[in-house]
């Protein structure tokens, strides 16, 4: 077994490295600035870049905030009853549906209900649905570690409420 893993390692090393020594006269400062081109000397990922950076962008501003308060919601107001550990469950189960059932219901939601097409903020609004459960599971359990005697604390010095979930 240690014997056929090196050399798969080794192919992938001998591989890696010839690609990198072909290529690395064509890493310039244009290769990184220019669009795509069917010349091979003038060709560049300017787009996909700009292309990444966006629906990046659009990921973040979507996901995040949404996150961040349904996290806050569930953990700091919410009732704890049968609805909001229902809530809890499939949130949790939301995290390990596969990508490509996200890509689906993205398809027929954003791309045909909505009629966004193939566009940044289709692809944006994908990701961010399926990142949106591991940003409440992490601000749920970021929101636990805080110490019980610092909100005690703080309610202790009239501190209301909200002014304890956003301060402390």
């Amino acid at each position: 077994g240690f014997f056929a893993l090196m050399v798969a390692v080794l192919t992938f090393i001998a591989l890696f490295v010839q690609m990198a020594y072909s290529g690395w006269e064509r890493l310039t400062p244009e290769f990184f600035t220019s669009f795509p081109s069917r010349r091979a000397p003038q060709a560049g990922i300017l787009s996909a870049w700009m292309g990444s950076l966006l629906v990046m962008l659009v990921t973040a501003v979507a996901a995040v905030p949404l996150g961040v308060a349904a996290g806050t919601y569930l953990e700091e107001y919410a009732p704890k009853n049968l609805v909001t550990d229902i809530i809890e469950i499939n949130v949790t189960n939301l995290a390990g549906v596969p990508s490509i059932v996200y890509g689906l219901l993205a398809l027929s939601i954003f791309v045909y209900a909505f009629g966004l097409g193939q566009s940044i903020v289709s692809a944006g609004l994908t990701l961010a649905l399926l990142i949106l459960p591991i940003v409440i599971v992490a601000t749920r359990e970021s929101i636990r570690a805080i110490p019980h005697h610092i909100r005690e604390g703080a309610y202790g010095l009239g501190a209301t409420r909200w002014q304890v979930t956003r301060d402390h």
